[in-house]
């Protein structure tokens, strides 16, 4: 079993390959779009080689991919790649001090304990944080996925001719962001705060997908706390064509680029988020109350966190800083990378980057 967990889940525990390639290989598979990054280790950072960002149309993410990889022409077959959603989740644990091997065997034993779903149905893992908390206790972060997540991803990749020997998930991805960039006393976005603020403090990370907002606390630049909030772009999308009476693929377009239908987009927007608003604060009380520690800063990230006006929304409705957050900052772009484009898409490309970034953890 334990060499199962190594192969899916090992962004939990930041295995290092035996060998570690020049060139690193992310590629984040979405319901909206697959997204793929190649990047390369720098004297100080790294360098971004080639991306490449490729909706999902009618025929499917298949095809998507196939697109992406005819695209870039990457080598490498064994691209870093990950899970989220419904079938997943990561929790930080308080568990008795103990070695790893007996920690291990009480995982295994107790895995009903902290999943909803039966252990025979799940990879899961755990991986030790802080061997010692203020009560006494070490801190540890467990993840679970479902099989049949893990098993379709791999059944879809060999079609692809692809070998992933790794499979996480999107929140730790982001989470290798902060950790990496730590290490090197570098940031993980564009404010020095988001790695640097003191350890009495948090922030978070609000990754606005297709399907889902991915939620992410980060104290002493771990995930302290995450979660899924199923309220998201698509949704966003299906209020315009109601509202518009236009067809979801015509909302799409005006969501993205609303010119005279601005006020329309934000409205909309502002009506439906207010769910989300609720869910966040409900999260962001919940982790107060728990680690008696504020959440000082909220980034966005994701293919809708580029709406107009939306961080403003939610510094008015959460009381708090709000940043769009480009992780990008602080790479560097080959010169066959255009500039402009790759900028005007690098909001989307954030979980590629984490899971690139695995390979020189």
């Amino acid at each position: 079993m334990s060499i199962l967990l190594d192969k899916y889940l090992s962004a939990v525990k930041r295995i290092i390959p035996e060998k570690i390639q020049e060139l690193s290989v992310g590629l984040d598979i979405g319901s909206h779009s697959c997204k793929l990054i190649e990047i390369a280790p720098a004297k100080d950072s790294f360098t971004v080689v080639n991306w490449a960002v490729e909706q999902v149309k009618g025929d499917g993410v298949e095809e998507a991919l196939k697109r992406i990889l005819n695209k870039t022409g990457i080598h490498s077959k064994s691209p870093f790649t990950s899970l989220s959603g419904h079938g997943t989740l990561v929790r930080l644990v308080d568990m008795p001090v103990m070695s790893l091997a007996d920690l291990k065997k009480s995982f295994h034993i107790e895995t009903d304990k902290y999943f909803p779903f039966p252990k025979d149905q799940a990879y899961t893992d755990c991986h030790v944080v802080n061997p010692k908390n203020k009560d006494n206790k070490m801190s540890v972060l467990i993840a679970a996925a479902k099989k049949e997540l893990v098993d379709h991803r791999l059944e879809l990749l060999t079609k692809l001719n692809l070998q992933a020997e790794h499979i996480g998930l999107d929140s730790l991805a982001l989470a290798n962001i902060f950790s990496l960039m730590a290490q090197k006393k570098n940031t993980p976005a564009s404010d020095k705060n988001a790695a640097e603020a003191p350890k009495s403090q948090a922030v978070a990370v609000l990754n606005i997908g297709d399907i889902a907002t991915g939620l992410t606390i980060f104290k002493d630049n771990l995930p302290w706390f995450t979660r899924d909030i199923f309220l998201a772009g698509r949704d966003l999308n299906k209020r315009i064509s109601n509202v518009l009476g236009v067809p979801f693929s015509e909302a799409e377009k005006i969501k993205c680029q609303p010119q005279d239908k601005a006020e329309v987009v934000t409205s909309t927007y502002e009506s439906l988020f207010s769910n989300l608003v609720s869910e966040i604060r409900l999260s962001f009380d919940y982790f107060v109350t728990e680690n008696n520690t504020p959440i000082t800063k909220l980034f966005l990230t994701g293919g809708s966190s580029l709406l107009t006006g939306l961080d403003a929304f939610f510094v008015k409705n959460l009381d708090i800083a709000v940043e769009k957050w480009n992780p990008f900052s602080l790479l560097d772009l080959s010169p066959g990378v255009a500039g402009a484009e790759f900028n005007s898409n690098n909001h989307r490309l954030a979980v590629a980057l984490g899971l690139a970034l695995l390979a020189y953890d």
